[in-house]
């Protein structure tokens, strides 16, 4: 059973600019089909140097436009940057365009670290507190029922009126998301970057243990997203893992920069905050190997925490090494089985 999917978060590099990182995008989509990934999913950042896509809704609807059978998603659309009832309508149109094919994740944050940004952002100062609320209203009109309560959303149904939200993901890092997402009864992405693979165990398990059927039929759906990547040799994955990995301690040390070429980033010295920071990052959760390594880390953390996918992310400088990466992964995660869904 296919476990392995891909999150798309539009690096821009040197060799890759903010415009062509689109189009890159829907080449590496066509590609993920082809290898017959589950699902390929698109994020939301605003004002990040080596990340490009800034309007997943609109990604989603291009990519899928060009594939014929991968689920394409958002991992995911930044609530408290948007109207609930506009969400709904979003992605039940996609849905109506591409039925069955697509998935929303919703994430709690604002896709930037930049003030000024997330001021432009946010559609009420307090939006990323009011996260629950929110995602309850898109829920209520998302699958057309009232909340029960006397404001708007309440009393409404987005459009397409006879459509259907797509499957809905909880985005998150925490023992805390995970135990909201399955008290909601929805999907759940754990984002297991920079901390240890056991706060997924931990996550996943609280996810399962939390989980209550919010529509007929549901169950729980566990992915773990992680940064992976894949080369010819361990050796080549270290390569290819280095450009993203100083793109990282850039924009930590508040000089963000878009991912340089993987000698050049392989050369350079860091400076004395980086080298603090890099001290600070736990990145034990990565995998990268040559293809064996992969195959063997991905088996031991489906099976420690009974997820059912693992998704993805592989940002790396030059787009033919990525769809190389991508290839690899494929051919790492073939005959794997999902997880022992623990609980």
């Amino acid at each position: 059973m296919t476990v392995v999917s891909f999150l798309d978060q539009g690096p821009v590099s040197e060799a890759t600019g903010p415009s062509q990182s689109h189009h890159e995008s829907v080449r590496l989509a066509q590609l993920a089909e082809e290898l017959g990934y589950v699902r390929y999913w698109v994020a939301e950042h605003h004002g990040v140097a080596n990340m490009a896509i800034a309007a997943p809704e609109i990604m989603i609807g291009h990519i899928a436009n060009r594939t014929s059978t991968i689920r394409v998603g958002a991992g995911g659309i930044m609530l408290p940057n948007h109207t609930p009832l506009h969400v709904a309508e979003q992605f039940r149109t996609l849905e109506t365009l591409h039925p069955g094919r697509i998935d929303l994740g919703i994430g709690r944050s604002t896709g930037t670290g930049d003030d000024p940004t997330k001021d432009a952002l946010l559609r009420y100062p307090d939006a990323i507190e009011r996260f629950a609320e929110h995602l309850t209203q898109l829920l209520a009109v998302g699958r057309g029922h009232g909340t029960g309560s006397p404001d708007s959303y309440g009393l409404r149904t987005a459009s397409p009126s006879d459509a259907v939200l797509p499957e809905v993901f909880v985005l998150g890092s925490s023992v805390n998301s995970a135990r909201f997402a399955g008290a909601a009864g929805l999907g759940y992405a754990f984002f297991c970057v920079n901390q240890r693979d056991e706060r997924a165990v931990d996550a996943l398990r609280s996810y399962r243990a939390a989980f209550v059927p919010a529509i007929p039929g549901a169950r729980p759906r566990g992915v773990l997203a992680l940064r992976v990547w894949v080369g010819d040799d361990q050796e080549h994955a270290e390569a290819l893992a280095a450009s993203e990995r100083l793109a990282v301690l850039d924009y930590l040390a508040g000089t963000p920069k878009v991912l340089e070429p993987m000698d050049a980033a392989l050369r350079r010295k860091l400076t004395a905050e980086q080298w603090a920071i890099s001290q600070s990052l736990d990145m034990t959760s990565d995998l990268v190997g040559g293809v064996e390594p992969v195959r063997q880390r991905l088996a031991s953390l489906l099976d420690r925490t009974g997820a059912d996918e693992v998704i993805a992310i592989s940002n790396i400088h030059d787009p033919a090494e990525r769809r190389g990466c991508l290839r690899r992964l494929a051919e790492a995660a073939a005959d794997l089985v999902a997880g022992s869904a623990l609980v």
